[in-house]
């Protein structure tokens, strides 16, 4: 029994707008899919500093802070004392500069049988005075930065071993807040799993009992999001040694359903298939049935292909009386053309209107 359903296809940019906005529907559904998982993503997880707290010494943690705080002061003394070097040099060398040309002064002075007055002698005095004094506070400076430094060198030196000592201890504190990282990234996948894996199963079973309807877009678009979306999670959360072995169970499964699914349609093919195969049989002028040349009317001497069929030319099928006749396959005996109950002429055997009268064929 045929009883096929006239669909109503639309105008190419009909059909092209609905492709196109099932396929903007499809990312819509995506991103919606994932500002709810990125919601659920923000749940807090470990905190490293809390772990770490419970595995390290705390005695030695108070003791780096210590020795951490000890060592930035000591910087800020050298940096302090090395300013004062620069402010001591800067002016030790202007007095040495005075100094230079009241001896030049006097030098010249000399040479002329001038003798020195005594304001020249005190300023004289004064530079050299000041340029010892200068001297002295920055071998002073220079003392008290070596003693600084030597004291952050041991500190630093001290902070290493307590750092050593530390690190020692991390590392169980990291394989701890690796394992509560990794127990939480599991929490996290399956309640986002709970929150797709429901509506993978409501849109199945929609797309299983709709798929024909008119609405079937929709349900493809949606299940098409759900799917991508529960794989990008699976193989954000899953390891990798897991996760392709999850994939290439899916994939399997998918290729078996399908390939089931084609062997059913060969062995049961559905009413609108079998009628599409019937259809494309007559359109290339083969058996419905079998595929054999179908050879009546203008082609009943002519030689042809599935591939050569539309280079033939044909005649006026009123030029060739045969073309209006009945006519069997002589390979599987079907009955390709045959008499029509309605209107006596001749029609497609397998197709369900005749295309004299239009009357519908109610078995094929």
């Amino acid at each position: 029994m045929i009883n096929e359903t006239r669909k109503n296809k639309g105008p190419w940019l009909h059909r092209f707008l609905v492709w196109l906005f099932s396929i903007a529907l499809t990312i819509l559904f995506y991103w919606l899919l994932g500002f709810i998982l990125s919601d659920i993503g923000t749940l807090p997880g470990p905190s490293y500093l809390e772990v770490e707290k419970q595995f390290l010494d705390g005695e030695l943690v108070r003791q780096r802070e210590e020795v951490t705080a000890q060592i930035a002061a000591l910087k800020r003394k050298i940096g302090d004392q090395q300013e004062r070097q620069k402010i001591l040099r800067d002016s030790t060398s202007s007095s040495q500069q005075t100094m230079n040309q009241l001896l030049e002064f006097q030098r010249i002075n000399l040479q002329k049988d001038i003798k020195p007055s005594p304001a020249e002698q005190e300023a004289l005095a004064e530079s050299q005075n000041l340029f010892l004094a200068n001297q002295k506070r920055y071998q002073a400076l220079n003392e008290d930065i070596a003693q600084l430094s030597e004291e952050q060198r041991s500190l630093e030196n001290r902070k290493r071993e307590i750092e050593a000592t530390l690190e020692s201890q991390r590392g169980p504190a990291r394989d701890e807040f690796q394992r509560l990282k990794r127990k939480h990234d599991i929490q996290t996948a399956c309640l986002k799993l709970l929150a797709l894996i429901p509506l993978l199963l409501v849109a199945l079973f929609f797309f299983l009992k709709k798929r024909s309807t008119l609405y079937a877009p929709i349900l493809y678009a949606a299940g098409i999001a759900l799917i991508l979306k529960v794989g990008v999670v699976m193989h954000e959360y899953f390891p990798e040694r897991y996760f392709k072995y999850i994939l290439l169970l899916a994939a399997l499964a998918i290729a078996i359903r399908i390939l089931v699914y084609l062997l059913q349609m060969v062995a049961f093919p559905r009413k609108d298939w079998l009628l599409k195969q019937y259809r494309e049989a007559y359109e290339k002028f083969l058996c419905p049935i079998c595929g054999y040349p179908i050879r009546r009317g203008p082609l009943r001497y002519a030689l042809w292909s599935r591939r050569t069929i539309r280079r033939q030319v044909l005649t006026e099928p009123s030029a060739n009386p045969q073309a209006e006749e009945t006519y069997t396959c002589p390979a599987c005996g079907a009955m390709v053309f045959e008499q029509c109950e309605s209107c006596h002429s001749v029609r497609h055997s397998f197709l369900p209107f005749c295309e004299k009268c239009g009357a519908e064929k109610q078995r094929v």
